[in-house]
């Protein structure tokens, strides 16, 4: 039975602004009038689509408001609030986030992105907390999965090229694991660079679409909890159906 699940966004479009940048004009023009440095500005495509286009790996950067829906999808889910959910986020600049169970994130964007700010600054959120609700380390995408495989009995790649499973099969694939690490790429296009096939167990599409990130994992968790209550009521004995019904 699936008692915890781990979730992993990976290789997520969240950097500060890349000095790189500041060699173009209007980069420079764009921080002046902020009156700031560009370690206190988030790179977003909703204000620096001109200047992403000018950076490698343009189609993955630049994108904190996907990886701020799939966590308002996660910590809003029925596992997040029965404390069987941890979340990890690894950064296309192999930043490592941790986030804190119990942490409720703004659904404001601006606000989200300011806690990120905070974050890549202070190393954690809040900055003097014995208990961070966010936590900020280094490492690559294949050492972090390598140390975590040592931890979960069943790693699982979601990805529009893998396997094409339905919503039951994959969560009995799940359900039947004890500590499951699902992993999601966290930007707009292309694939994980730093995951081989041999540190997954699995690699699984949940339909023959690419899909928003958000819809994906609210998809995942929903069928998740409603497998678990399903089987749960079916391993039960005829006494306890009886009284449960």
């Amino acid at each position: 039975m699936a008692k915890f699940l781990t979730i992993l966004l990976a290789e997520a479009a969240i950097e500060l602004f890349p000095e790189e940048l500041l060699k173009d004009i209007q980069a420079r023009q764009y921080l002046s009038k902020l009156k700031k440095s560009a370690d206190e500005v988030l790179l977003d495509m909703s204000y620096h689509s001109h200047l992403v286009e000018k950076l490698p790996d343009a189609e993955k950067r630049g994108r904190p408001d996907i990886s701020h829906f799939a966590l308002l999808s996660c910590f809003g889910s029925i596992l997040a609030r029965d404390h069987r959910l941890n979340v990890i986020i690894h950064t296309y600049h192999n930043k490592i986030i941790h986030l804190h169970p119990d942490i409720r994130l703004p659904k404001n964007i601006d606000r989200f992105n300011g806690l990120l700010i905070q974050l890549f600054k202070e190393k954690q959120v809040p900055p003097d907390s014995q208990e961070p609700l966010m936590t900020l380390s280094d490492s690559s995408l294949s050492n972090l999965v390598n140390e975590l495989r040592s931890k979960h009995d069943l790693v699982i790649e979601f990805s529009v090229k893998g396997e094409q499973m339905t919503s039951s099969e994959y969560s009995e694939l799940v359900y039947g694991a004890t500590n499951p690490l699902l992993i999601f790429g966290a930007y707009p296009q292309g694939k994980l660079r730093g995951l081989t096939d041999s540190l997954v167990d699995r690699k699984i599409a949940i339909y023959e679409e690419g899909l928003d990130l958000f819809a994906v994992i609210s998809q995942i968790l929903a069928s998740q909890q409603m497998i678990e209550e399903k089987l749960a009521i079916m391993n039960l004995s005829e006494e306890e159906k009886l009284s449960w019904e």
